[in-house]
């Protein structure tokens, strides 16, 4: 069977389930759920600079994204969202997009394109009485494309960071009807990535299955996660991947505005789908930190393990989270990564402005896990104000410096402006 009729009759089934779930007697007037939804919009205006040794020129580029939707209302539980993303650039395009060729220039992956970015049918619906007694919906369903952040998006996100964010053409459930329990399933049938759709690397043809559960039932400070993401990914065998593993995190009151925070992970990846290696590589995360008002402190290990010939890869995270904001670990080394890392962050109000804000320092400190080598070291920061209009500013800097183990040196700067409604 072909992926495209395993991905039409998966689509199938779960429309078939939906619509057999449906009341008996309408809820509301057709005509008012389809005109009486929500206009999406999501501005933003992004000047980015990059300067990466291994190119003679170095990159600029002033971007402008605008992301316009709609979303219906709710009919017998059902509802639709389409959104588009309409990308340009307001200069002579001093860096390689991709598309474009300028291979003498750092890439900044910001194409100019109008996509798709997402077309769905939402089915919401109350599957305990007491869900129904409260109004409240514990059975969500979505197909199509669709927006897919699972935990702490290290291994499946959006990676909002890009123009162009990172969508999943799914079919996805989600079910709150355990107390305390989050149950999610996605089937993928295709991973459209942050360069387009006019990309050779835009697309993705995918045969995965995410599985995820979390548990918040010890108490509001303790949340634990299980999950199994298993991806066939036909472009790129070798990131076709079994993945599971648990992760927690923890929120430890000590004194009035004092609080300790404790986290950790731990997952194994093995070959899955088409990937013709045989590899058992382990990732694990310690985290601890310390918030007194709105000043916090943490400190933490990430290890990705790498056995000298393929490393632990998480090739749908949203990677700007993660590793330095840099983005020197796209593609994590055959000899794997450890993290070693801090990060301070003062988060303070804009009173006179009715707004707020917040200043991040972080150091990154890499190194090889399968042999001993220092890749580098790497300083981020960002400065952030949020105010109630649905405006925000930013400013934002990487600066990995190289040790060895193949990296060059690379610094970004980022200026951005952003309105959401």
């Amino acid at each position: 069977m072909t992926v495209q009729k395993l991905r039409a009759r998966v689509i199938a089934a779960a429309l078939i389930a939906v619509c057999a779930t449906l009341p008996a007697h309408s809820q509301t007037d057709p005509a008012a759920a389809l005109f009486g939804g929500t206009t999406l919009i999501d501005l933003r205006l992004r000047f980015e600079d990059v300067d990466l040794k291994t190119r003679t020129r170095r990159a600029y580029a002033n971007t402008l994204r605008a992301r316009i939707g709609f979303v219906t209302g709710d009919y017998h539980g059902f509802s639709a969202l389409v959104e588009g993303d309409f990308i340009g650039h307001l200069d002579s395009g001093h860096y390689n997009d991709t598309l474009n060729g300028r291979v003498r220039f750092p890439v900044i992956a910001d194409p100019d394109m109008a996509a798709l970015n997402r077309l769905q049918l939402n089915y919401a619906t109350a599957l305990t009485p007491a869900a129904a007694t409260l109004g409240r919906k514990d059975l969500n369903i979505i197909a199509g494309r669709q927006r897919i952040m699972l935990g702490d998006q290290r291994f499946i996100g959006n990676a909002g960071w890009r123009q162009h964010e990172q969508t999943y053409d799914a079919v996805s459930v989600a079910d709150t009807s355990i107390p305390a329990t989050t149950l999610t399933y996605a089937y993928v049938a295709g991973v459209n990535r942050v360069f387009g759709p006019a990309s050779p690397m835009g697309h993705f043809d995918s045969n995965s299955h995410l599985f995820n559960a979390a548990y918040t039932g010890f108490g509001p400070d303790l949340a634990i996660e299980a999950y199994d993401y298993l991806l066939d990914l036909r472009q790129v065998p070798l990131l076709s991947t079994a993945s599971y593993g648990a992760r927690f995190t923890s929120t430890i009151p000590i004194a009035p505005d004092l609080t300790a925070q404790l986290n950790g992970a731990y997952a194994r990846q093995t070959p899955y789908g088409a990937n013709p290696l045989q590899f058992d590589l382990g990732y694990y995360l310690a985290e601890a930190g310390l918030s007194w008002a709105g000043l916090s402190g943490t400190a933490g290990y990430e290890v990705l393990g790498g056995n000298g010939v393929i490393g632990f890869s998480t090739p749908l995270a949203s990677f700007h989270l993660f590793q330095g904001s840099a983005e020197q670990f796209l593609t994590d080394p055959p000899d794997g990564v450890r993290d070693l890392y801090g990060r301070a962050r003062y988060a303070f109000p804009l009173p006179a402005i009715s707004g707020n804000a917040a200043a991040t320092v972080v150091y990154h400190s890499f190194r090889a896990d399968h042999v001993s080598l220092a890749y580098g070291d790497e300083w981020d920061g960002s400065l952030e104000a949020f105010f109630p209009n649905g405006t925000m500013l930013g400013a934002a800097f990487g600066d990995f410096a190289a040790r060895g183990g193949g990296f060059a040196s690379k610094s970004a700067f980022w200026l951005y402006a952003g309105y959401h409604y």
